[in-house]
């Protein structure tokens, strides 16, 4: 039987259900925790290292063209998204 969604992919934001053991982490953050999906998770972990300066905008661009990305995205996200893709030109 399903297990009823106890949390929101901060990606997408589709509800799902997340057990107790990946709830409760001891030493590290389990993907399950941020995101509904390894793709979600992937995203995630892309625009994290590209605001936080580890990687180029070139390189977070080649690597969410890579990804097999969600049909919807938190609008946050989007909003991320679309800079890495689409920079605004002064």
């Amino acid at each position: 039987m399903p297990k009823k969604p106890n949390a929101v992919c901060s990606i997408c934001g589709q509800p799902y259900y997340v057990c107790n053991a990946c709830k409760s982490p001891k030493s590290l953050t389990p993907w399950r925790i941020v995101a509904d999906t390894m793709d979600c998770y992937k995203v995630y972990t892309i625009l994290r290292h590209y605001a936080n300066g580890a990687v180029a905008r070139e390189t977070a661009q080649k690597q969410l063209e890579a990804c097999a990305l969600p049909q919807t995205f938190q609008p946050h996200i989007r909003a991320a998204i679309d800079e890495i893709m689409y920079p605004q030109t002064d």
